[in-house]
């Protein structure tokens, strides 16, 4: 029979209760649920508060942002009727993370022996010892590809799953996705300091295509953009399983301050025009549609049309945001992949801006859908939480449950701070972050003059 949880019942059998975490800029999300005995996930509770503390990702003030984590997961235990919550699969995804790739190889004794999985989990644990600079800590390991080779006639062949397959030589390259130390530690000392074990850290948006990609999709090719508060993170599955992942310095919260900026009125009133009036297509817009707002210490309250705050929007979204996007999936070598696969999903809060999904498949080329966090879970999934916003959430309790009944392994490296070795083996640099602060900066000058002149035409 399917499990039937009261409350007492809830507390006495914690062990098959999961909790995921999404520590984000707008917000912190708790989720709690378990896997029923149809193999679907039920939400028993779930929690949300403002975030504090919490800057692009970063977090800049410890006690605010545990403070806000602390009122999360009480809602949710006090929404799921449980006494406490001991330990959360956590979500990552900041400015500091970066990616490098490398390539490591093995021979392998016995040609005749078909290859395993445990050949290729052990060729992955030996790439966790790659040489790092001392600031930096692993968080995610991704195979791009293996390359197989046959001793007797020299031939090589590149495999996505070779297991089963013969070779005397297996060469896997890998996207290795590492955060700065320091903040992976905040991460860990927030969540300890409010009596909560961190069960593991993941990347937020392998955890957003767990909760809103099908598998069809992801084996056909799909690039999953989750365009939340701080960051707009991406990640592109292909043959089931992630392939390519970036993190970008530009989401919702740089919308919203332009907004703020040009118009001169309060961030918080500025989300409320975005969500209400704010489209990404200014041609698509109303010109005719007048907002008046009130200003702090001005005289002369604020007018602006749909049409002078679509291009508020536009101008960001399409040069920031989903330039930088085409950059990386142009990088990634994977366009062709999506266009002849399942293209692109947007998800996360962003997702919910106007006439977004027709500015993507202009500018990117590719077939766009929003992303809705609910493969995977019961239809009892309360339309509240079957929102874009919810995706990484909702993912990180699906890969916690996944992860406890070994039907989904992403990274199964648990490295306590302090334990830290080094190889000799080097990676190749792949990262996002080289070279892009600079160009960031130089962005936004260039913005400057932009809004400064939206902003005459409005006043």
């Amino acid at each position: 029979m399917e499990k039937n949880y009261s409350s007492n019942s809830i507390n006495n059998m914690a062990s098959d209760i999961i909790v995921g975490l999404d520590i984000g800029t707008t917000k912190v999300a708790t989720i709690i649920g378990y896997l029923n005995n149809r193999g679907k996930i039920e939400i028993l509770g779930h929690g949300k508060s403002a975030s504090k503390g919490v800057e692009f990702g970063l977090i800049m003030n410890l006690l605010k942002a545990q403070e806000s984590i602390k009122t999360s997961v009480q809602l949710a235990s006090s929404h799921a009727r449980m006494d406490n919550i001991t330990s959360v699969y956590a979500g990552i995804a900041a400015r500091h993370i970066r990616t490098t790739n490398c390539k490591h190889y093995i021979l392998r004794s016995n040609h005749n022996a078909l290859i395993s999985q445990e050949e290729l989990d052990s060729m992955k644990r030996e790439v966790e010892n790659i040489a790092l600079p001392p600031d930096q800590k692993i968080i995610a390991i991704i195979p791009q590809k293996y390359v197989i080779e046959d001793s007797a006639d020299g031939a090589s062949h590149e495999s996505m799953d070779p297991v089963g397959e013969l070779g005397s030589k297996i060469t896997g390259y890998y996207q290795i996705i590492t955060g700065n130390y320091q903040e992976i530690k905040k991460i860990h000392t927030c969540i300890s300091n409010v009596n909560i074990e961190t069960e593991e850290l993941i990347l937020e948006p392998v955890a957003s295509g767990l909760s809103c990609l099908t598998e069809e999709e992801k084996q056909r090719g799909v690039a999953l953009i989750d365009i939340g508060g701080g960051t707009t993170d991406m990640v592109i599955f292909q043959n089931g399983h992630p392939k390519f992942c970036k993190v970008i310095p530009f989401a919702g919260s740089v919308i919203t301050k332009d907004i703020a900026n040009v118009c001169k009125i309060p961030e918080d009133t500025a989300e409320e025009l975005k969500i209400n009036h704010g489209s990404c297509i200014p041609s698509k817009s109303n010109p005719n549609r007048v907002s008046t707002i009130l200003r702090p210490h001005q005289q002369t309250p604020l007018r602006i049309t749909d049409e002078q705050l679509a291009k508020i929007i536009y101008s960001r979204v399409h040069n920031d945001i989903l330039g930088y996007v085409k950059k990386e999936l142009e990088s990634s070598g994977c366009m062709k992949m999506l266009q002849n696969g399942a293209g692109l999903v947007l998800t996360g809060g962003g997702a919910k801006l106007r006439h977004i999904v027709e500015l993507c498949q202009y500018d990117l080329g590719l077939s766009t859908r929003i992303g809705i966090p609910c493969i995977g879970f019961s239809d009892s999934l309360s339309n509240e939480l079957k929102q874009p916003q919810y995706s990484t959430s909702l993912g990180l309790l699906k890969y916690g449950i996944e992860e406890e009944t070994k039907e989904f392994h992403v990274d199964d490296q648990k490295e306590e701070f302090g334990n830290r070795e080094d190889d000799v083996q080097q990676p190749d640099s792949g990262g996002f972050f080289d070279d892009k602060e600079k160009k960031g900066r130089k962005l936004l000058e260039g913005f400057k003059s932009t809004l400064t002149k939206l902003f005459e035409q409005i006043s």
